[in-house]
């Protein structure tokens, strides 16, 4: 599997401008990111787990712009106050993934784990998570369970 760096490399050439959703409605990159046109339709019209890699302003506006092609119900998880929803459904933010303990780590893949397509796993972070993996401090199978698609901003 290819480190989150070697991913971004290749893809950050050329920015969106829309998504267009079967049978939806387009829905417009956000304005000053440079976000790949096949990454934008992949978090747009797919229910992709995704991790966003960037600023938290940038990452806000990410979420802003794709709030209505998200399944709902929707909740909002600070990593550093876990509290997750009783029964796996709907979209999950979780935001600041870099801060989660071990034991919040094991407890949110645990509860992915339940039923592992009812949630979609949207995850904010300023840093980069794979070399948490690689040394040890992030659990290496949510990683590969959030990191679906990545986005760096």
């Amino acid at each position: 599997m290819a480190s989150e760096s070697e991913v971004s490399g290749s893809s950050r050439a050329k920015s969106a401008d829309a998504a267009q959703l079967p049978g939806h409605f387009t829905v417009p990159a956000p304005t000053r990111l440079a976000i790949p046109a096949s990454d934008w339709q992949a978090l747009v019209a797919t229910r992709a787990n995704a991790v966003v890699i960037g600023h938290e302003d940038a990452a806000l506006r990410v979420w802003t712009a794709v709030w209505p092609t998200l399944q709902k119900p929707i909740y909002w998880v600070e990593a550093d106050r876990l509290s997750l929803p009783r029964q796996p459904a709907g979209t999950l933010i979780l935001q600041g993934a870099h801060t989660l303990t071990a034991s919040a780590q094991q407890q949110v893949f645990d509860w992915l784990d339940r039923d592992a397509h009812a949630t979609r796993v949207l995850t904010t972070t300023p840093q980069a998570l794979f070399p948490l993996v690689e040394g040890g401090t992030f659990l290496e199978a949510l990683y590969y369970r959030l990191n679906m698609l990545l986005l760096i901003l």
